[in-house]
């Protein structure tokens, strides 16, 4: 029987986007929940298990220019990519923590990411994490368009809660992918500092996915699994694979006149909607 989604609380406050306070239930959920793929799967473990402070990096990113919005519209917008933000930390949190009673645990990757963020903060210019912030919500929008759109992805995330978490927080993503690009455009600006956070977002995101996914393996005894990497390398990485796919849309970010929402966001909410059960 399909889940029901059904946020604890939901608020706008004038914002583009709404907050939803999520309370999900993670017991035994299967910690192999791609396509009986251990591989696969691994890649959205080790996404999760960075997530928590990744989104507070994202938050202090964007609260640090707060207090030079003088549009009422951004400001409300925001808040509300704060609220959002703060929900996927504590859910991935909580879902990091079921999948640590199955065995798997990250929470050595999640104390690397604490550490990478406190000295990001410490030592890197505002400017640059906010550029920073604005490319790694590009690379979400992107890859929650290609949940979204991707031929047969949904299909292949077989636990139901994993499924349901992924569709919320793709959903969310994209409904604020655009305001983190927004407030850099309003407050900080400057092109050459953009495509700069973008760019060290795209030497980064790589290695450190692929140190998450091979801790994870080695707990599973996995990491050997031959087929089990063939077959991830051809879902993802070969022609019309779900990464390479998404690479032409990637670099877009670097053209001068771009805009997260060119690529039309409308569309991936439906599906997301459609799949959570929520009214267009």
């Amino acid at each position: 029987m399909p889940l029901t989604f059904q946020p604890v609380s939901t608020h706008q406050k004038g914002a583009a986007f709404p907050v939803r306070r999520m309370d999900f239930d993670f017991h035994d959920i299967n910690p192999v929940f791609i396509k009986s793929n251990p591989v696969s799967s691994a890649l959205w473990t080790a996404f999760q298990a960075y997530f928590p402070e990744g989104e507070q990096f994202f938050v202090d990113s964007v609260r640090t220019f707060k207090s030079q919005i003088t549009d009422e519209q951004l400001k409300r917008d925001v808040s509300a990519f704060i609220g959002q933000e703060a929900m996927h930390g504590k859910e991935h949190r909580t879902a990091n923590e079921a999948l640590a009673a199955q065995g798997i645990h990250v929470e050595g990757l999640d104390k690397a990411a604490l550490w990478v963020r406190k000295r990001a903060n410490r030592y890197l210019p505002k400017r640059l994490r906010l550029a920073m912030t604005a490319a790694a919500e590009h690379y979400t929008g992107v890859i929650a368009h290609q949940i979204a759109h991707h031929p047969n992805f949904l299909n292949s995330v077989t636990d139901p809660k994993i499924r349901q978490l992924i569709l919320w927080h793709a959903m969310e993503e994209t409904e604020h992918r655009a305001v983190a690009f927004d407030l850099y455009q309003h407050a900080a600006r400057g092109y050459l500092t953009r495509a700069l956070g973008m760019a060290v977002v795209s030497a980064g995101i790589g290695p450190v996915v692929l140190l998450g996914m091979i801790n994870c393996l080695r707990q599973q005894k996995e990491l050997g699994n031959t087929q089990a990497w063939k077959e991830f390398a051809k879902d993802y990485f070969s022609p019309g694979g779900f990464f390479s796919a998404a690479i032409p849309e990637l670099v877009k970010y670097f053209k001068p006149g771009f805009h997260p929402n060119d690529q039309g966001p409308e569309m991936t909410l439906a599906v997301f909607r459609r799949e959570l059960g929520l009214q267009a």
